[in-house]
Parts: structure tokens; C-alpha cells; sequence
């Protein structure tokens, strides 16, 4: 079973999130920060990680390179409400898999994880 790993502080957004993910069939992990983020992903390994860019005690671009570094082989796709200041081609010049933008609706959502479905093929 593919498992993601979801990064969010906005609780609201991260459970309902996180229920769309686990409906689909994927095994699903959250934090709520970037702490937690490196904690769940030492300790759950996940296939993708779903990170979200503003978070409250370090941004998505720095917290990118640290999870890279300790699971190169990760899927990480942004997450973000502020499309403004980040785009998909910045994400993209990062190394980034993909980019969504908030509010995530649930039909992009599962188109994604269909793609991730068969990118994996898990």
C-alpha cells in the first residue's frame, strides 16, 4: 500500500484531507508541522509527502531539502493557499513532483493520487 505522508497546520484542512487520501486506499500519516514532519518521516517512510509550503516554525522550500535528505526517494508534491508568492514552476525548480493549490478539491485530489496510483504502481 502506498503511504503519504501529509504536512498541514491547518487542522481542519489536514483531517478532511487526510480522509479523502485514506478513502482512496492509501495508508496515510500526518504532522502539523515541520518537527513532526521529520519525526513521522524518520519513523513511517512514506512513498509521497504532501507538504504544505507555509507552515509556522519553518517554510516548505527549507523543510523540502531536509526531508530529500533523509528519504531522497519520496514524492513530494506543495500544497498552498498563497499561489501568488509560489507557483508550480517554482515548485518544479526545486525537484518537486507536483504542486496543488488550497483549497484542494476532491476531484483534483483524487485525479492526483490516481496518477500517484499508477506512477507507484503499488
Amino acid at each position: 500500500m502506498i503511504k503519504i505522508l501529509l504536512v498541514d497546520d491547518e487542522v481542519y484542512a489536514r483531517d478532511n484531507m487526510a480522509r479523502l487520501v485514506q478513502r482512496k486506499g492509501f495508508d496515510i500519516c500526518v504532522a502539523g508541522n515541520a518537527d513532526e514532519c521529520l519525526k513521522v518521516l524518520k519513523e513511517e517512510k512514506p512513498d509521497v509527502v504532501f507538504l504544505d509550503i507555509m507552515l509556522p516554525d519553518l517554510d516548505g522550500d527549507h523543510l523540502f531539502h531536509y526531508i530529500k535528505e533523509i528519504s531522497a526517494e519520496s514524492l513530494i508534491y506543495f500544497i498552498t493557499g498563497s499561489g501568488t508568492l509560489f507557483t508550480e514552476e517554482h515548485a518544479k525548480e526545486l525537484g518537486a513532483a507536483g504542486y496543488m493549490q488550497k483549497p484542494v478539491y476532491v476531484e483534483n485530489l483524487f485525479n492526483l493520487l490516481d496518477e500517484i496510483k499508477e506512477k507507484l504502481k503499488k
